[in-house]
């Protein structure tokens, strides 16, 4: 019993080595292997199955990593590392569904509440199942406990965007610039900020933030109905006073506008 205790315990070291190492199929290959074993211990075999996940992850393989993601919380369900990773393998899955993720990342934050980093990716995956109120509550939650760490600062930022909240972000970002100077010179940081600074510009700019004269004059133009400027002075009196012109201006209908043709010097 020992003699096999010290032979998955070498294998396993092996394993972790190959991880070390860059050797992601290697490592694979032999946590197969591993994994294979019918006497592995229920602790080895979770560590074994969640390593699988995260590996699988990285090289795409979403739905192997999430098939043994689940085996992992079916052998240790209070682990919330797992439940993170497996949240990821939905959550970057083109085939993957933003609800489960939603949910996975929820049973994470839960189990482990004071980690900024599942709370964000809790309130970035709510965000994209259409709970935008709870998720950006939860991602500014989460930036308050970041203090300026650039792993949390980016999940926040990026569901903020999604949120449309571009104003809310940029606040955020100059509150980590503010707690962590390290951060903010980095380079990552200043990229966020200039992401963040052109989504308020183009939002600024579609007039989402209230409607403009140019918008206006648009849906007038398309829906034909009438209109009365503001600079309009409209007169009640039948005759002007000594000296003053009074103008006495009517609603009209927008009209179809003709391009005008160019003369050229030939015509003239």
């Amino acid at each position: 019993m020992s003699m096999m205790l010290a032979l998955i315990q070498a294998g396993w070291s092996s394993i972790r080595s190959s991880v070390e190492q860059g050797r992601r199929t290697d490592a694979l290959d032999r946590l197969r292997r591993l994994l294979a074993r019918p006497d592995v211990p229920a602790a080895v075999a979770a560590d074994a199955h969640r390593l699988a996940g995260e590996l699988l992850i990285d090289v795409e393989r979403y739905f192997e990593a999430r098939r043994h993601l689940r085996a992992a919380a079916a052998l240790e369900p209070g682990i919330a590392r797992t439940y993170y990773f497996w949240a990821l393998a939905e959550e970057r899955d083109p085939l993957g569904c933003d609800r489960r993720a939603a949910r996975r990342f929820s049973q994470a934050s839960r189990l482990l509440p004071r980690n900024a980093l599942y709370r964000a990716a809790f309130g970035r995956a709510a965000v994209r199942s259409d709970r935008v109120g709870r998720g950006v509550r939860e991602l500014l939650a989460a930036a308050d406990a970041a203090t300026g760490e650039l792993a949390v600062i980016r999940v926040v930022v990026k569901g903020l965007l999604e949120a449309d909240r571009p104003g809310t972000a940029l606040r955020v970002l100059n509150r980590a610039g503010f707690l962590c100077h390290e951060a903010e010179k980095s380079r990552e940081f200043r990229g966020l900020v200039e992401r963040v600074r052109f989504a308020r510009a183009r939002r600024d700019q579609r007039g989402e933030r209230g409607t403009t004269r140019k918008g206006q004059e648009a849906k007038l133009a398309r829906e034909g109905a009438r209109v009365v400027l503001p600079f309009i002075r409209v007169s009640t009196e039948t005759k002007p006073r000594k000296g003053e012109i009074v103008r006495r201006d009517v609603v009209s209908l927008p009209r179809p506008h003709f391009p005008r043709l160019r003369s050229r010097k030939a015509d003239r």
